[in-house]
């Protein structure tokens, strides 16, 4: 176990709404393509590097960037063998994009920027099958709750718990890292908080470690047009690109949706259970066949219209859509469900649950609080806070003992009781 066990107390403060005229933030963008993001009310955004990176993968590979002044744009597309697939220049301009006639077979580099900027490096990967949802035998487990674009809180609550380096490598060696959904929404980072999410799965992965990321609510409005919480960076970033904001994770047409539709609904790690809001019942014996029913449904048409409130311009089977719809916005699902938390009288039903799926102990976010907690006599551990970003979970087994510890955005550990 690291050598991070003091107590501590300290405040927590609750969240702050956006309170940002986002229809007048539109409106001073209509030349997107030509405007200068100096002269506008975004002044204070960063959109360099991974902020603003969109990668459409349709036919072609199609890459978009924003950089911070109007600049020649400049790009490289590099091979796992270090050989140059294809570079070049765009035109001036704030907005950058090029389209190269390639498919990701295997990981390649993409380098991008201005010629008065930094050229930034992503390492991409093929598009992924649908993730493992069962893993054993796991030491060190941390697990994060709702994000929702809170980047350099995030970074900071991870250097804190010497899970990443001040570079943002992974540093924890073989522990798991669960992402209990709701990285969408509410904060102006979630793209960056993206990108950083799917570098940390490959570094991870090569020092035999793991990072997890569970499907939240928030993620499955995004994905069906459901933009309520939008964020006015975010809305930016579509807007310039002259896309709806949904296109740009597009389940089988862009590569960070592509991505997030691989991830399990529900993941299970030794007798952990993990659900973004929570589970009262699968529907299914098993939890593969709940997390291949929710993935097949994501490749379907349907789904990308489960957003609209109403049936008459759908243009698909109205019970499909109603039968869809169901399925992943019903309040007892595991996206949305919050009764474990906000109640004290299920601890009945909970056990019967972990009984059916074999496990012992249910991780949730999805329903803030002011700590990271228990409840059910260990039963239930909660995640998700008021104030987002700030506080983890740490899981530590020694041999078949677990013991439960919240590490703090100053980096102080303090076991659960």
């Amino acid at each position: 176990m690291r050598n991070h066990l003091k107590t501590s107390s300290f405040r927590l403060k609750g969240i702050l709404g956006m309170g940002i005229l986002f229809s007048l933030i539109l409106l001073s963008f209509e030349a997107v393509s030509t405007v200068n993001i100096k002269s506008t009310s975004m002044i204070r955004s960063d959109f360099s590097g991974t902020n603003s990176l969109y990668i459409g993968i349709s036919k072609e590979m199609d890459f978009k960037w924003i950089t911070s002044q109007k600049d020649i744009g400049r790009y490289e597309l590099i091979s796992s063998d270090n050989k140059v697939i294809s570079s070049g220049e765009t035109e001036m301009g704030n907005v950058h994009e090029v389209s190269i006639p390639y498919s990701v077979k295997e990981p390649v580099i993409f380098k991008f920027g201005g010629k008065n900027e930094p050229l930034y490096s992503v390492k991409l990967r093929p598009a992924p099958k649908r993730e493992n949802d069962t893993f054993k035998d796991v030491d060190s487990l941390y697990v994060v709750g709702d994000v929702h674009g809170r980047y350099h809180e995030l970074v900071s609550l991870l250097q804190k718990a010497k899970i990443i380096d001040a570079q943002t490598n992974w540093t924890a060696g073989k522990s798991h890292l669960v992402f209990l959904g709701d990285l969408f929404d509410r904060g102006n980072d979630v793209t960056r908080v993206l990108w950083l999410i799917y570098k940390l799965e490959q570094e991870a992965q090569e020092n035999g470690g793991k990072v997890h990321l569970v499907l939240g609510n928030h993620e499955i409005m995004t994905l069906t047009n459901d933009l309520s919480y939008l964020a006015p960076k975010e809305a930016f970033i579509a807007k310039s690109y002259k896309k709806g904001y949904a296109e740009l994770f597009h389940p089988t047409k862009s590569l960070l949706g592509s991505w997030l539709c691989s991830k399990p609904s529900v993941l299970k790690i030794d007798k952990n259970l993990f659900a973004h809001g929570g589970i009262v019942d699968l529907g299914t014996s098993s939890i593969p066949e709940f997390n291949h029913t929710v993935h097949t449904y994501m490749q379907s048409p349907v789904f990308l219209d489960l957003g609209q409130k109403f049936t008459d311009s759908i243009p698909h089977n109205k019970e499909e859509w109603k039968k869809m719809k169901t399925f992943f916005y019903d309040e007892e699902n595991p996206f949305w469900y919050r009764g474990y938390v906000v109640s004290d009288t299920l601890e009945t039903q909970l056990k019967n649950m972990l009984k059916k799926y074999k496990s012992e102990v249910h991780i949730v976010a999805h329903t803030p609080r002011e700590n990271v907690s228990q409840k059910y006599g260990g039963k239930l551990l909660t995640t998700d806070l008021n104030e987002k970003a700030t506080q983890l979970l740490f899981m530590h087994r020694n041999k078949n003992r677990t013991t439960n510890y919240m590490i703090n955005k100053d980096g102080i550990v303090t076991k659960l009781e």
